[in-house]
């Protein structure tokens, strides 16, 4: 076990059932934010560790081999069936994971050289980063936007409110997810902002300026977990000293690469993104 991973994230465990185009379910396919973005950091050579909260039946041992996975156990694994139309998707909450505390946080992990908070459902709290001191942070925020009635229908916030101290160093957010949120209130919780678009790319808000980043083409056989590897691959470029542009190309390459396979096994080596950036410049596309 991990005296201190050096990417740290933190969030449910899940498991998915995707519906596309009103085809048959899907059966349950391993995922969570935590479990994307670890697998791209461990790709990468980044020793990682996971904070959550889930249940004995997710396949832990077999899926996260080599990243270090603590926290409390829960009764439930968190669960969505995912209803796909081309890049829309409605989602339906199944089941959920149990809260996740600060005094589960092992000893040793608060100083992480990047820091990863992908709640799925409120199970952390909004001052998150106040328990931590890490080189770089970032936010994606999904679960706290996200509401459900007794039926499990999800739908998103009109509203973010955070309670913290101190910025993220980076927010990553679907342009879905803000459909009804301004995007102006989220500039006061971080230097950077990130909206990923699907099939349009993404746009990266800093210092007052948008940068567009156009998406990279794939053939996408699973958009599951698209934007948490975009996510986690950006931070990683971003901690490697690359600018705003480069790491947002970076990250657009590996979305295209993680969407191109089932779940968690599409999660990106460093080669590989290097591989497909370099195919694209050389085809000059």
């Amino acid at each position: 076990m991990l005296k201190h991973p050096k990417f740290l994230a933190i969030g449910h465990l899940s498991f998915d059932v995707n519906i596309v185009d009103g085809g048959s379910p899907s059966d349950r396919i391993p995922g969570g934010a935590s479990a994307y973005a670890t697998l791209v950091a461990k790709k990468h050579g980044i020793s990682s560790g996971i904070l959550t909260s889930v249940g004995d039946d997710y396949p832990v041992e077999e899926i996260l081999s080599g990243i270090d996975v603590r926290g409390p156990k829960s009764e439930h694994t968190s669960s969505f069936a995912n209803y796909y139309d081309g890049d829309n998707r409605n989602q339906v909450l199944i089941a959920s994971g149990s809260k996740i505390f600060q005094s589960e946080i092992p000893v040793g992990w608060t100083q992480p050289n990047i820091l990863y908070v992908g709640p799925l459902l409120h199970e952390v709290p909004t001052d998150i980063v106040n328990w931590f001191k890490p080189e770089l942070s970032c936010l994606v925020p999904s679960g706290w936007l996200r509401r459900w009635g007794p039926d499990g229908v999800i739908t998103h916030a009109r509203d973010l409110v955070l309670s913290q101290r101190k910025k993220w160093d980076v927010i990553v957010v679907s342009e879905a997810e803000i459909a009804n949120l301004s995007i102006e209130p989220l500039r006061l919780f971080s230097e950077i902002i990130c909206v990923t678009r699907g099939q349009l790319g993404a746009r990266i808000w800093k210092g007052g300026d948008w940068v567009d980043i156009p998406a990279i083409k794939s053939a996408p056989v699973d958009l599951t977990g698209a934007g948490d590897v975009w996510a986690s691959a950006f931070v990683i470029a971003l901690n490697d000293g690359r600018n705003i542009e480069d790491a947002g190309m970076y990250a657009s390459a590996a979305s295209a690469i993680g969407i191109e396979s089932i779940g968690l096994l599409g999660c990106p080596s460093r080669t590989e993104i290097e591989n497909r950036l370099s195919d694209i410049h050389l085809s000059g596309t």
